[in-house]
C-alpha cells in the first residue's frame, strides 16, 4: 500500500480548501479556555452541517465546568489529555427514523458531517479537536443526563492546540479515487 504524507496545499487554492487540507487531529490541549464567542461559532457551524430530509436528528452537550470535565474523562479512555471543552455529539434517533423505522442510518451521517463542521470550524478558529469514541455510554449518560431517547455517539474534545501536529500519512489518491468506474482511468 503505498501512501504520502499530506503536504502544504498548493498557493492558488481558495481558503477554504486550504482548512479542509491543513486540519489535523488534536489531542493535547493548553489549559487555556475556550472562549464564549468562539464556541457560539463553532455549534452555529455544527448545526448548520447537511442534514437528510432536514430532520436534524442530532443534539449536542457543550461542557466546559472542570468538574464534569473531569468525570467525562474518566470514562472516555480515547481522550488522552485533558481538554477545556468536550462537545457531546448525540444522536436523536426518534427524530431520524420515519414511520416506518427507516432513516437511523442517514441520522448518523448527518450527526458525522455536523461534527465534521465543529471540527472544521475549531481549526478556522485556531483550535483543534479529534473525534472520540471510545467511552462507556451508561456513565456518560448520567454524567450528561442524558434523556432515554438521545445516544451519546461520539465526544470531541476541543481547546487551544498544546503544539502543532504533523500531517497523518495517507493512502495515494490514484489507490483510492476511481473515475466513472472502479477500473476507470
Amino acid at each position: 500500500m503505498a501512501e504520502q504524507i499530506q503536504g502544504d496545499p498548493p498557493r492558488e487554492a481558495p481558503e477554504g480548501v486550504k482548512l479542509l487540507l491543513t486540519r489535523t487531529a488534536v489531542r493535547q490541549f493548553t489549559d487555556q479556555p475556550v472562549a464564549d464567542d468562539l464556541v457560539t461559532l463553532m455549534t452555529e457551524a455544527m448545526v448548520a452541517a447537511p442534514s437528510a430530509s432536514n430532520r436534524q436528528a442530532w443534539a449536542f452537550v457543550v461542557v466546559r465546568d472542570p468538574r464534569t470535565l473531569r468525570l467525562v474523562r474518566a470514562f472516555a479512555p480515547g481522550i488522552i489529555a485533558p481538554p477545556t471543552m468536550i462537545v457531546a455529539a448525540c444522536f436523536d434517533r426518534p427524530r431520524a427514523t420515519l414511520d416506518g423505522g427507516e432513516g437511523a442510518d442517514e441520522g448518523l451521517l448527518c450527526l458525522a458531517m455536523a461534527v465534521q463542521n465543529l471540527l472544521l470550524s475549531a481549526h478556522a478558529l485556531g483550535l483543534g479537536g479529534c473525534p472520540v469514541a471510545s467511552f462507556r455510554e451508561e456513565p456518560i449518560r448520567l454524567i450528561l443526563g442524558l434523556p432515554a431517547h438521545i445516544e451519546p455517539v461520539l465526544l470531541v474534545p476541543v481547546g487551544h492546540p498544546a503544539r502543532r501536529n504533523p500531517h497523518a500519512a495517507r493512502r495515494d489518491a490514484n489507490e483510492v479515487i476511481h473515475h466513472e468506474c472502479w477500473n476507470g482511468s
